[in-house]
This record gives C-alpha cells, sequence and structure tokens, in this order.
C-alpha cells in the first residue's frame, strides 16, 4: 500500500505544482491546485502511517514536520481561494505569496527527491533544498513586483 500511496502523493504533487503556476497569473485553475495539494497531504499522511511502525524516531521526525508542511500548504491554498483576482485584474500581493510559497515549496521537493534520488551526498541535498529556498523568494519577490505593478498611467511626466 505504501507504494501506491507515494505514486498517488506524486501525482497529486505534479498536478498541484502545475495548477499553482497556472493560478499565480490570474487565479485560473486554483480550485485544482487548492484539491490537488489536499490530495497529496492526505497520501503523504497515509504513506507515512502505512510505514509508522517501520520507521526511526529521526525519520518520525521528519516525517511530521513534512505533514505539518503539507497542511500548511492546504491552508494557504484555501486561505488565496476568496482573494483570487478576476478576469483581467492583477493578483494581489497576499494572494501571490500564498500560491507562491506552495509553488516554492512544490518545486523544491522535487527537486531534493531527485538530487536524493541520484545518490548525491547529503550537503548536496540540504543545499540545493536551500538554493531552491531562496531562489524561489527572490522569484516571488519578482512576481509580485511584475505582476501587481500597474501600468504606467498615461501622461506620468507631464504635468
Amino acid at each position: 500500500m505504501r507504494d501506491i500511496f507515494i505514486a498517488a502523493h506524486a501525482a497529486a504533487g505534479v498536478v498541484a505544482l502545475v495548477a499553482g503556476l497556472v493560478a499565480l497569473r490570474g487565479g485560473r485553475l486554483l480550485n485544482l491546485h487548492a484539491w490537488s495539494t489536499g490530495g497529496m497531504t492526505l497520501f503523504l499522511l497515509l504513506a507515512v502511517g502505512a510505514e509508522w511502525d517501520a520507521i526511526d524516531t529521526t525519520a518520525r521526525v521528519l516525517f511530521a514536520a513534512f505533514g505539518v508542511l503539507a497542511v500548511i500548504m492546504v491552508r494557504l491554498s484555501v486561505m488565496a481561494r476568496p482573494i483570487r483576482p478576476a478576469h483581467g485584474v492583477r493578483p494581489s500581493p497576499r494572494y501571490l505569496d500564498y500560491v507562491g510559497f506552495n509553488v516554492v515549496a512544490l518545486f523544491d521537493a522535487f527537486v531534493v527527491i531527485a538530487v536524493l534520488d541520484i545518490g548525491a551526498p547529503i550537503w548536496l541535498v540540504a543545499g540545493s533544498g536551500v538554493a531552491i529556498g531562496v531562489a524561489g523568494h527572490f522569484l516571488l519577490r519578482w512576481a509580485k513586483h511584475t505582476l501587481t505593478a500597474a501600468a504606467w498611467p498615461i501622461g506620468q511626466f507631464t504635468r
């Protein structure tokens, strides 16, 4: 069962990432992002629960932390729903914070798992996670500036 839960967790994570990327710009696919983030969380908890007795204390703490992060991501996707931008309206900085955090966290998780799966040393696994998190922070700042900036009014520089 564990392998089925992990596969479903990964599939829901891919859907959540793609839907989150689309939702960032204008709110489209936000519901899909929210539901797939919820599914990803459910399947993570089921996978961990299926193996709880077989994992050591360190892994339990790590998986518990991942579970808390996943629940936070679900909460953020739900909090983004009432402030989703209407068609043709720029997203608010708060909306971009909520959805952007999820997109960065999902992308970070996929990169870290890929680096881990290739057998990289732990310093490279951790370093890639930190690097993606930092880069994501700056990309999100850029996205907030770009997507929320109003166009220059006509005659801005005339008096």
